[in-house]
């Protein structure tokens, strides 16, 4: 009996040890926000004083980069980088990028790092297309590099499915006809794609907006997955896309306030679940976000469970505009914000142009 007892409990010990981590999530807190100085107080664009509208953000396990998503003059990239520091990392100035693909690329999106940290990639809105010009392809634009310790020295290079293309067209395309429906039967005629996650063989596509134009569409959180591997060091994107959740959030949580549709989709390879963002920006209401996680199982069956503030029990809000996270520790993430132009506060401090927001969340 002695026996088969301890065999029980370590039955039981050895289940709960397989037990996903994601079960383990019971709240989260928000432990520290401040504003990032982007760049240097007063810098101009065109004739115009410069806002960081910073949306992307990257931990890749020795640098944390950021990407803007209004491009940089001086011949910068909108992609910049501080060596990562848990303490007083934003005290230096940023250092900025100066690739070619980086510069020429437009409207940053969203970060991701592959399950084993070797490969990053950058994805653009895809949100913008000129029928008969190329003027805009650098709006649609998928860009990957090999990770390296020195950011200045890697190589980003542009997905796609046809040979010969500076940016990514032909993925833009394809996605296109992954979120065809009965109005659109021939694709979707606009949309955007606002969150990007990669695992060791499928990458994903957050959808924010889909519609027949950029005013006339509906606020989403659906996403989009295909097969990818690598190769000659390529990127080989399938054709097998499919419409993996399409997420009715104020079914979920009908309490929260609308519209709230998708910001972020990122992978946690610890984990092995998503983090999933949504924000909502109102003249009326504000901005606002807030923070959910989900298996691939769960995204499957439209289900995403919404983290509780560990000293209220009330949903984690964040009063910005939360963009994109990435984690930085073992139970802990860094979340951009992109308040657009809004003059922001945190405590009794005020957002200037060249700042953007930032939230550290502890789990």
């Amino acid at each position: 009996m002695k026996k088969l007892m301890l065999y029980a409990l370590a039955l039981l010990a050895f289940i709960s040890c397989q037990r996903p981590a994601s079960r383990a999530i019971s709240g989260a807190s928000i432990v520290k926000e401040g504003f990032i100085d982007c760049f240097q107080a007063g810098l101009q664009a065109s004739g115009r004083e410069l806002w960081c509208e910073a949306s992307a953000v990257l931990y890749d396990g020795q640098n944390l980069t950021l990407a803007n998503d209004k491009d940089m003059p001086n011949n910068d990239a909108a992609v910049f980088y501080w060596a990562y520091s848990e303490t007083d990392m934003f005290a230096n100035k940023p250092t900025y990028l100066t690739q070619n693909l980086l510069k020429t690329s437009q409207k940053y999106e969203d970060f991701a790092l592959a399950p084993n940290r070797s490969l990053a990639f950058l994805s653009t809105g895809f949100d913008r297309v000129k029928e008969g010009s190329n003027e805009w392809d650098g709006y649609n634009a998928l860009l990957y590099w090999k990770v390296g310790p020195d950011p200045k020295n890697i190589q980003p290079k542009a997905a796609h499915l046809v040979e010969g293309e500076k940016f990514s067209m032909s993925l833009r395309a394809a996605l296109s006809k992954a979120l065809r429906s009965a109005d659109f039967p021939d694709g979707m005629p606009y949309f955007k794609v606002e969150g990007f996650a990669a695992t060791h063989d499928k990458l994903y596509f957050g959808i924010r907006e889909e519609g027949k134009k950029y005013d006339d569409f509906k606020y989403k959180a659906k996403v989009l997955t295909v097969s990818y591997r690598f190769a000659n060091d390529s990127l080989m994107i399938s054709n097998n896309f499919e419409t993996l959740a399409d997420i009715d959030i104020a079914s979920l949580e009908p309490n929260l306030p609308k519209p709230l549709a998708l910001s972020c989709i990122e992978y946690d390879a610890k984990r092995q679940l998503f983090w999933v963002l949504t924000s909502m920006e109102s003249e009326t209401q504000g901005n606002s976000a807030y923070l959910w996680w989900a298996t691939e199982a769960d995204l499957k069956a439209n289900k995403l469970t919404l983290v509780k503030d560990r000293s209220t029990g009330q949903p984690l809000k964040f009063t910005h505009k939360a963009e994109d996270l990435t984690p930085v520790g073992s139970n802990t993430l860094f979340v951009i914000h992109d308040d657009d132009r809004n003059r922001s506060k945190i405590g009794d401090q005020t957002r200037q142009p060249h700042q953007a927001a930032y939230s550290i969340v502890a789990f």
